[in-house]
């Protein structure tokens, strides 16, 4: 990715997390293998509140986007087969169209990021819901947001409860075309709103909810199909990892998701875990979450965690 001069070099603490079970020694979750996590603090002012990740081909450094409207950048560590630290941070603003960098968080909450080839970027905003891409190959952090046209409905939910997650669909029917889901933009049965577009053409789908969770973010598997992260606060902060089949999205189908793995707090090390991403490592499929912090610094964390992810 081009340098830009917009970029902070950051001081940011990563002290590693002895496990994902609070109280025990397991590394394997269901389909999941723990490979390592990271808490991760910085004094720097805009440093927080990360709600979409995306993780190099092998791994090795990431890109988070904010609820403040600031880009992450940051190389990862690794001992053996374990995630052990990052190094070289540094946030930027993500700028609008004529280059300017967020005025408020209401105009700049970003909530979703996903690469989609090129040095390219889709980033989904929430507060005024529309989606943006960024040529961060060619621009680095200069690059300005370039409006991506998308679906009307996508913006007919409830206030912050908007798009949550983006991605570019590959390969079969779907090869080449946009997709997103919503958090708390529900249909009349009360299951999650999703579309998948290309020009103007447009095929509406609901992913079927699992009580009390909400869709956080989503990342596509190699096969093609669909990985989500969601989350619930109900009672206790909690974290679930599902998987839905991309065949099964068809205009006004209601799609299953299947269960991986879900995880409370204090008996699993979560928060609000709102990012999700894929990469391959040591032959394995990774896939490494972090979590918004709110900004809330007292109370609640900024995590990374990384497992593999079983065929």
């Amino acid at each position: 990715m081009a340098t830009s001069a917009m970029a902070e070099p950051i001081t940011v603490t990563s002290a590693p997390l002895g496990g994902f079970q609070a109280f025990g020694t397991t590394t394997e979750f269901g389909p999941l293998s723990w490979r390592g996590g990271l808490v991760l603090a910085s004094s720097a002012q805009h440093f927080g509140g990360f709600s979409g990740l995306t993780l190099d081909d092998d791994c090795g450094s990431l890109l988070a986007v904010s609820d403040a409207g600031y880009w992450l950048r940051a190389d990862l560590s690794y001992e053996g087969d374990r995630l052990s630290g990052i190094a070289k941070p540094e946030l930027a603003p993500i700028l609008d169209a004529k280059g300017n960098p967020p005025k408020s968080k209401v105009r700049n909450d970003a909530e979703a990021l996903a690469s989609i080839g090129k040095g390219l970027y889709l980033v989904a905003f929430e507060s005024y819901p529309r989606i943006g891409r960024f040529n961060l190959g060619r621009d680095g952090f200069g690059a300005r947001f370039e409006l991506v046209k998308s679906p009307k409905a996508m913006a007919s939910g409830p206030a912050n409860g908007e798009v949550e997650s983006v991605a570019r669909l590959s390969g079969g029917l779907w090869n080449d075309t946009y997709l997103a889901i919503s958090e708390n933009n529900l249909d009349s049965a009360g299951n999650v709103r999703g579309w998948v577009w290309k020009g103007v053409k447009t095929v509406r789908f609901s992913i079927a909810r699992r009580g009390p969770f909400m869709v956080t973010d989503a990342a596509l598997l190699p096969d093609g199909d669909i990985l989500i992260l969601e989350r619930s606060f109900e009672t206790l902060p909690a974290m679930a990892l599902a998987r839905i089949a991309v065949a099964d999205i068809k205009d006004g189908a209601t799609v299953e998701q299947h269960l991986l793995y879900e995880a409370v707090a204090p008996f699993y090390s979560v928060d609000n875990m709102e990012g999700l991403a894929v990469c391959q490592r040591d032959g394995e499929l990774r896939v490494t979450l972090i979590s918004d912090d709110n900004f809330n610094r007292n109370l609640q964390r900024t995590l990374l965690l990384q497992f593999a992810l079983k065929p």
